[in-house]
């Protein structure tokens, strides 16, 4: 066993308690979101905005974003556990996501109006792995949605990249197979070209080296000293679910494509944890009391993504 691999397993090891050591920064949250349900607006009210003044809704960010970690890291350490996913939670984690990142969009895409210049590195690279569980989970609305940020942003450097190569690969992956196949590569010497060329190989030998390549590299980089900057698998949570590797395995099945039986030291069996359908939302009353508020100011009528800037200035 390698050194790497011995320091993840470790690392891996102590994650089934990352949830019980989040869970007061979680419950403090939920005061937070009970505020906005209440009152309609963030206790920090909103910046001016001369051009474009701001919806409440559109600083909402880390009051979404805590209880979506809270959710993965929970299943996460399930997964640890007894090396399942835990279905219920993720979709929780991915219900958090999708509103977070849907609210980061709209916002984003008319920053460059507001501010005269673009939201350079603003998205966060953990991001990405939203897009992955969505794929994960056959839900195929979220994804398409979620992947409209990327899509709007990717090229343009919005996405704090660490020097990982794992978001880019996730990103442009979806591109590929469910997008416009438009996007390419913002990084010199990408790690995961020839897999991108070839994510439909039916050659299950060379689809084997590629999931192995993935698995490598993130138990290799979630190993690795925060000095190395691999920072999306420097946290508490997203190190040790191998969502990159589950996403190619999703999307092939997903096409009619065979996948081996793909072990790997560092996570288990893979393949054994592929859906065949999408799974049922899950309730979170919190959430499902905050959507009602966000529809009672009209977040459900905003024109969607794919219109240009122009028009929604306009509205």
């Amino acid at each position: 066993m390698n050194k790497n691999l011995e320091k993840f397993l470790r690392k891996r090891k102590k994650a089934i308690k990352n949830p019980e050591k989040y869970r007061k920064v979680y419950v403090n949250n939920i005061e937070k979101l009970d505020f906005y349900i209440k009152h309609g607006k963030t206790e920090s009210g909103v910046p001016s905005n001369e051009k474009l003044p701001f919806f409440n809704w559109e600083v909402l960010n880390t009051e979404l974003l805590i209880p979506c970690d809270y959710y993965e890291m929970d299943a996460q350490a399930s997964f640890l556990d007894d090396n399942l996913l835990d279905l219920g939670k993720l979709n929780i984690c991915l219900s958090y996501g999708y509103y977070m990142l849907t609210i980061q969009s709209y916002k984003f895409k008319r920053f460059r109006y507001r501010f005269s210049r673009e939201p350079l590195r603003l998205v966060s690279p953990t991001s990405v792995f939203q897009l992955s569980i969505a794929v994960i989970l056959h839900n195929n609305e979220y994804a398409c949605q979620i992947y409209t940020l990327f899509q709007a942003g990717y090229m343009k450097h919005w996405v704090n990249r660490s020097k990982s190569h794992i978001g880019d690969f996730i990103i442009l992956l979806f591109d590929k197979v469910k997008g416009g196949n438009t996007l390419k590569p913002i990084v010199d010497d990408f790690a995961y070209q020839a897999l991108l060329d070839n994510w439909d190989s039916t050659d299950l030998t060379e689809v084997t080296a590629f999931l192995n390549q993935l698995c490598d590299d993130q138990v290799t980089q979630v190993a690795s000293p925060p000095s190395k900057m691999f920072f999306e698998f420097d946290n508490m949570n997203w190190q040790f679910t191998p969502y990159a590797a589950l996403m190619l395995l999703t999307l092939r099945a997903q096409h009619g494509l065979e996948n081996p039986d793909f072990e790997h030291p560092g996570f288990g069996n893979l393949t054994s944890l592929l859906l065949t359908q999408p799974v049922a939302p899950q309730k979170d009353d919190v959430l499902e009391q905050l959507v009602a508020k966000l529809h009672e100011q009209g977040f459900g009528e905003l024109p969607q993504h794919r219109e240009s800037l122009g028009t929604v200035v306009r509205s």
